[in-house]
């Protein structure tokens, strides 16, 4: 934990402590500048462990030039206020308007889906986990920074990490989005069932994608079988057997209220 590992000749990985399971955050080093993805939990995940691997990868003052903020969770923003204290200058890429009102006081960008960051840093909206979530698509090595906004099965974990999808109908659209893409690598910030935190090249990572979309199918053929049963017992039979991370039953009402459309 807390080791920078190099993923390619551009991008670095830094996996830091939350709770019981661990967050990722990426560096990715351009020749316009360094952007930040994700600020881990707490502050001193960032005296720790993000500051030693910014000066590590010798960025300077002025050579941080964005802060990517793939949500506004504690997991991924915890640690923004403790970063801008030390990076004032760095520029917010957020579209969270809370966040915004937080830290008002400092540069923030509200990107567009498919914005251009550092000249070949490209925005993509990936909107199931929650309304705010990004991930960030680097044109030069074909790479997708996807956060949480991939949640396959989930995580295993002493909560509640089973996907945690609330908008599911946007999830599978933007899936398709991804496919459509053809990155050669995935990077997430989990550990994620069954597939790990990164992907690389076309069988792994189309086994990934189709790991998002497999827990829906799990909770159709649940409701189906028992179509009189409340969500809650839906919950608990698919929680059931123990070999996949646990769903909070939020999920099993919001894919309800649109199965429909996974028909």
């Amino acid at each position: 934990m807390n080791n920078l590992e190099k993923v390619n000749d551009r991008i670095y990985a830094l996996c830091t402590p939350y709770k019981d399971i661990f967050t990722t955050v990426y560096f990715i080093i351009t020749d316009k500048g360094v952007l930040l993805f994700d600020t881990a939990s707490y502050d001193y995940d960032v005296e720790d462990a993000i500051i030693p691997a910014l000066r590590k990868l010798g960025v300077g003052q002025n050579d941080l030039k964005y802060i990517f903020i793939s949500h506004n969770h504690t997991d991924h923003a915890g640690g923004l206020g403790k970063l801008l204290s030390v990076y004032p200058n760095a520029c917010v890429v957020s579209g969270n308007e809370s966040l915004r009102k937080k830290f008002e006081a400092y540069t923030f960008l509200s990107p567009i889906d498919g914005e251009i960051l550092l000249d070949a840093l490209r925005v993509l909206f990936v909107t199931g986990h929650t309304k705010d979530s990004m991930a960030l698509y680097d044109n030069k090595t074909k790479t997708l920074i996807s956060g949480d906004c991939l949640q396959l099965y989930g995580i295993f974990g002493s909560g509640c990490w089973g996907a945690n999808i609330s908008f599911p109908t946007e999830y599978a659209r933007d899936i398709k989005k991804i496919r459509e893409i053809e990155p050669d690598a995935i990077l997430t910030a989990h550990d994620y069932h069954p597939c790990g935190r990164m992907y690389f090249g076309s069988s792994e990572i189309s086994s990934a994608l189709d790991a998002c979309l497999e827990p829906f199918a799990l909770i159709k053929q649940l409701i189906e079988e028992s179509p009189n049963a409340n969500d809650e017992i839906i919950c608990e039979r698919y929680n059931s057997g123990g070999i996949l991370p646990t769903l909070g039953v939020h999920v099993i009402k919001k894919f309800r209220e649109v199965i429909s459309a996974f028909s």
